[in-house]
């Protein structure tokens, strides 16, 4: 039930102890509950590209893999083997929040639109 529909219905039902007006007014102090943003599929896609892109363009920059750590084994066939490549995982979290801040930060028009 939303907070409209119980004030419609007290307005209905409510007699009693405190006047209609009272719980009205104590249930129109109620915030609203932040209601989780809900996004399409196509706004999901484009957030996921552009998280893609963000760690793609990272790693082109060879930011992704710490290649003065990668670590390697000569085996017994004395083939050189990779046996570590660290990640930067600082870099991919950092790509995707400020994906996620870009996608879920309001634009100058939508907050002009917010303030009309």
């Amino acid at each position: 039930m939303t907070k409209t529909q119980t004030v419609d219905l007290l307005k209905n039902q409510l007699p009693g102890f405190y006047s209609v007006e009272q719980v009205i007014n104590l249930i129109e102090k109620i915030e609203d509950e932040q209601s989780t943003p809900k996004i399409t599929f196509d706004q999901l896609r484009d957030l996921t590209q552009s998280i893609v892109d963000s760690i793609e363009r990272e790693a082109s920059n060879d930011n992704i893999v710490c290649y003065d750590d990668v670590e390697f084994d000569l085996d017994y066939q004395k083939r050189i083997e990779v046996t570590d490549v660290p990640i930067n995982f600082d870099a991919i979290r950092d790509c995707v929040e400020e994906s996620l801040t870009e996608f879920f930060s309001p634009t100058e028009e939508e907050e002009e639109e917010d303030e009309e």
